[in-house]
């Protein structure tokens, strides 16, 4: 991909770059102004692909991509079987831990929601990866953050109300299965200008204004369960 990215003579690649703030409307030929760590910079096409993060640029998608904090962490065992299948451990509707198979043999673990999950304050609309989850410490060792949509659904496409913005975000921590072929076809949707239904990408996932501005949450839906179902258990 670089090799290939290499070719192209204006090409300014920067890592270790963390963009910082998007001005609120494009200038008067149309640029976005993109203020980074190392300056600022102007695009007349911007992709924000900050999945968590999101909120921190777009503050429309503040509650519409939920910085999720989990637990999450990597078994590594001498000589393990290897594993066929993902497995979720189910407590309730609400609680579960999940285990993943990788091709070396170790296992990703995650879950914890038993220990957390009624304590909003450790892990909604939270970015701070200097610790784990206290609560959580001693179940999975890890800490790992989701962007979560607020309906459940990723959300790709052009950004409502922004010319010639776009945005591949909103995972809810299936990233890993959708991330590839989504940013290709988003990627071919801005260099071609072409409409999403062309993108091959599923329509459901596509950004609107009415997602945008719908009252949905599900994050929150399903903390109230949770608290009924914690309720009734005593």
């Amino acid at each position: 991909m670089f090799t290939a990215a290499l070719k192209h003579k204006n090409l300014n690649l920067q890592t270790n770059t963390p963009a910082t703030s998007i001005a609120a409307s494009p200038d008067a030929d149309g640029s976005w102004s993109v203020t980074t760590t190392r300056g600022a910079t102007r695009a007349r096409k911007v992709i924000v692909a900050t999945n968590a993060y999101t909120a921190a640029l777009l503050p429309e998608y503040r509650d519409k991509i939920i910085p999720y904090r989990v637990i999450c962490s990597q078994i590594v065992a001498p000589d393990p079987p290897l594993l066929a299948d993902s497995y979720v451990i189910r407590f309730s509707p609400t609680d579960f831990d999940y285990l993943i198979p990788r091709p070396d043999g170790s296992i990703i673990v995650g879950g914890a929601r038993s220990a957390y999950f009624r304590y909003t304050e450790d892990w909604y609309g939270s970015v701070d990866d200097t610790k784990v989850i206290e609560r959580a410490q001693d179940y999975f060792e890890g800490l790992d953050f989701m962007g979560y949509s607020a309906d459940g659904l990723p959300r790709f496409g052009r950004v409502p109300g922004r010319e010639n913005m776009s945005i591949m975000g909103g995972f809810t921590g299936h990233g890993m299965p959708q991330v590839f072929l989504t940013a290709k076809g988003i990627s071919r949707m801005v260099l071609q200008d072409l409409a999403f239904s062309e993108t091959g990408i599923p329509r459901l996932f596509e950004e609107s204004e009415s997602r945008l501005t719908s009252d949905e949450n599900i994050l929150k839906e399903r903390l109230i369960r949770s608290q009924a179902s914690l309720r009734c258990s005593y």
